[in-house]
């Protein structure tokens, strides 16, 4: 009965076993009578596990230190200690101690998910928590590969192996900020998880209301979104169901979700051009909850761009302003809204409103600004070559203007790249800037690389066009980006198309027709991809599994007119670039080119031409 170390390895059973009291006790008589420093160090162990098990936890975190006191290589002591920081919330020494404990035991899957957990509480750290995360994984996984050896089995059975759902949904949470398609990964790595388990899952809808978001995201097909937007609704009803009518925490959350869930299939809706429909669910939304700011700027959104009522839009906005001004979004689609109208002021008024007495470092905003100097600049730049006399003093005021207004939206860029240097919209801005003012060869580097960058991920696609001159394209931010991820499929909102544009122009710019030419024929076959692209995706599927009522899906008549438009241009810049190279290189053959371009474009607005 005084042996200390038999009545250590009792107390550790009986935890084993649940009996926490009865463990604490006779690993409190253990260290009574201790005779050696190991022993007392393992008896302090042993308490401190009692008494955090017990949720004793300051009690707890001095007993693990006076094992570590004791044995300062304890390594479960260790592990019990950094826990008892990371309760304290002193994350730097909870880190130092389970680095300690890491270098002692580099595959330890327990050290991991806490490296990774505390990382992804604190700031400006989420690469560091998906890194630990992933060591997990990565060790799960060859532990699986290494018991399938053993067994004699074949295949991948990582899955299988692992249980624990809680380390997906963890990486899944912060995957959703970099790369949507490793969000969604996770996500389903979970769902399998629980799906093995009691209950499936039920009891966190949220995963798959995720799913279905992130499925948009990453372009998977209308069924799958379908189909987990639908088992989230199906869940979530059902667990709401299962709970007392009583107005608890629970319920509330419950509810929440099942509007969130509601706002993603209107979402998807929308994606599949289905804007009755979706603008029903945003109406059945913004009648329970009038403060559902999202719902009203998605309501604004169809009722400018389906409806063409900006009226109605404009109220819509004004009541989300009602409920929170001080929230960006709203007043930045208020600015983008009257900027499509024409009404410059009060756009210029929007933007400034939102920098001066919301948020000074929008970059949405900032870059809004700087899109609306470089519209003034070149306005003014028509006028002066408009006059007859170019010395004249109009003409020197409206080059001094547009020299002003260039250098203001170059400073408004400029505070957008300093805020995020990867921002598309931003270089693409200065891009414009340094081809207006006539620096064309550094703009045409430049424009590629917005394109490259665009091309690859690195920056989001927010601008667009307006103009239709043979002039560099002036982008605006779209006016339907209200939520950070956003399935905007407007041929206005293609980065890649207009960086790819005003490429082409630069090299008009310099001379370099040859290379002109290839990159006005990629853009028109940019356009063609995802105008098929957008035609599928709002096509037949949809029709049969939704439409019951007969309402038409597909792609608006403004963004078919647009779509329409942006090819002619394309046609054109493309026409003349071969007219030119022909003209000057004195090439039958491209010169044939160029008049079959224009001859499609004389056809296709009923305009006859002599047939030699």
């Amino acid at each position: 009965p005084d042996n200390a170390a038999t009545l250590i390895f009792l107390a550790d059973r009986l935890i084993a076993k649940g009996d926490i009291r009865g463990a604490q006790a006779l690993a409190e008589r253990a260290l009574a009578t201790a005779d050696t420093m190991a022993i007392q160090a393992e008896a302090h162990f042993q308490v401190a596990r009692s008494l955090h098990a017990s949720k004793k936890f300051d009690q707890a975190f001095d007993a693990y230190t006076k094992c570590l006191s004791l044995n300062d290589k304890h390594t479960l002591g260790m592990y019990g200690l950094g826990q008892m920081q990371l309760q304290r919330t002193d994350m730097s020494s909870a880190e130092a101690t389970f680095q300690r404990v890491l270098e002692r035991n580099p595959k330890c899957v327990e050290v991991l998910r806490a490296l990774g957990y505390l990382h992804a509480r604190l700031p400006n750290t989420k690469a560091k928590a998906l890194e630990y995360y992933e060591r997990e994984m990565h060790v799960l996984a060859d532990e699986a590969a290494e018991h399938a050896r053993q067994t004699g089995k074949s295949g991948d059975h990582a899955m299988a192996w692992m249980d624990d759902a809680n380390l997906f949904l963890e990486a899944g949470l912060l995957y959703e900020a970099t790369n949507a398609r490793k969000a969604r990964k996770a996500y389903l790595a979970a769902s399998i998880i629980l799906q093995r388990q009691p209950g499936n899952g039920d009891h966190i809808p949220e995963l798959w209301n995720n799913l279905g978001a992130l499925s948009q995201l990453t372009g998977e097909s209308t069924e799958s979104v379908f189909s987990e937007l639908n088992a989230a609704a199906e869940k979530c009803a059902r667990v709401l169901g299962a709970r007392p009518k009583q107005r608890t925490n629970e319920v509330r959350r419950l509810e929440n979700t099942q509007r969130t869930i509601r706002y993603n299939v209107a979402r998807f809706y929308e994606t599949c051009g289905l804007w009755q429909k979706a603008e029903n669910l945003y109406q059945t939304i913004v009648a329970e909850i009038p403060a559902y700011t999202d719902a009203r700027l998605r309501l604004a959104h169809i009722a400018y761009f389906y409806r063409a009522n900006s009226r109605e839009a404009l109220a819509q906005i004004s009541q989300a302003i009602d409920v929170d001004a001080k929230r960006p979004a709203p007043w930045l689609m208020r600015g983008n809204i009257e900027l499509q109208r024409k009404n410059v002021q009060e756009a210029r008024r929007a933007f400034e409103h939102v920098l001066k007495d919301i948020a000074k470092h929008d970059v949405y905003a900032l870059c809004s600004l700087g899109n609306f100097y470089l519209a003034a600049g070149k306005s003014e730049s028509v006028r002066a070559s408009s006059e007859a006399n170019a010395s004249s003093p109009v003409a020197k005021k409206s080059r001094d203007l547009a020299q002003q207004n260039y250098k203001r939206a170059l400073e408004f860029f400029g505070k957008c790249l300093q805020l995020d240097a990867r921002c598309v919209a931003a270089a693409h801005g200065v891009a414009i800037a340094m081809g207006e003012r006539g620096f064309a060869n550094d703009a045409r580097r430049l424009f590629q690389e917005v394109r490259d960058a665009a091309t690859s991920g690195l920056g989001p696609l927010t601008l667009c066009t307006q103009s239709s001159d043979f002039v560099f394209k002036v982008p605006q931010p779209p006016i339907a980006s209200v939520q950070h991820s956003v399935d905007d499929m407007r041929v206005s909102s293609d980065v890649i198309l207009w960086a790819g544009v005003n490429t082409a122009h630069a090299c008009v710019e310099i001379g370099n027709y040859r290379q002109a030419i290839l990159v006005y024929e990629s853009c028109i076959k940019r356009l063609r991809e995802t105008t098929l692209a957008l035609e599928s995706q709002t096509g037949h599927f949809v029709v049969q599994a939704f439409d019951a009522h007969g309402e038409g899906a597909g792609v608006s008549e403004a963004e078919q007119a647009e779509r329409s438009k942006v090819a002619r241009d394309l046609q054109l810049y493309l026409a003349r670039a071969l007219y030119v190279q022909a003209k000057s290189s004195k090439d039958v053959k491209v010169m044939r080119m160029a008049l079959k371009e224009m001859r499609e474009l004389c056809e296709a607005a009923n305009v006859k031409l002599p047939s030699d």
